[in-house]
């Protein structure tokens, strides 16, 4: 007996950025502990340490809280994977990043599509960030892309910050 089933295209690359993306949602998850940021189970019933508070002095804009909620998913990676194949990169090619503090889970999904498939980034982050998002002033998301790249999980980074928010005024 032999299956129809055909795997789909780009399986290996899809399932490789799923399992990166889970290793860093990880070390967030530690460092975070490691420094003694408290996750409300409310907000963050899954505990991943990526949902941040309503409202703090770095929040932008108001948030959807069951969008940043949807968002802690390693399998989004496995969907930027798949993006980015469509685009026809390949190996090596130069891509230009822009993230937002408001989505860090969707930033780590795609910044381990962008490692996965070997792609060389600029990237530009917003520092701000709307509710629920990397608005913890003391974890910002380029304080969450430090650790991954002090610690290996990317090799790459910003190489330009802004402030983010409405007309980029924070």
């Amino acid at each position: 007996f032999q299956s129809a089933y055909k795997r789909p295209a780009f399986y290996g690359e899809r399932v490789n950025a799923s399992k990166l993306a889970m290793e860093a949602l990880s070390v967030i998850n530690r460092e975070r502990q490691e420094r003694g940021i408290t996750i409300d189970p409310e907000t963050d019933p899954a505990r991943s340490g990526l949902i941040g508070p309503a409202m703090t002095q770095v929040t932008s804009d108001i948030g959807d809280l069951e969008s940043k909620q949807t968002s802690v998913n390693p399998n989004f990676a496995a969907v930027f994977v798949d993006l980015l194949k469509k685009a026809h990169v390949k190996a090596g090619d130069q891509v230009a990043v822009s993230v937002t503090g408001s989505f860090p889970a969707l930033n780590i999904a795609l910044y381990s599509a962008l490692a996965t498939l070997h792609l060389k980034p600029t990237i530009i982050s917003s520092v701000s960030s709307s509710q629920y998002g990397a608005n913890d002033p003391n974890f910002l998301w380029l304080d969450m892309e430090t650790v991954l790249y002090k610690k290996g999980v990317f090799p790459f980074r910003s190489s330009a910050a802004s402030l983010g928010g409405r007309d980029d005024s924070a």
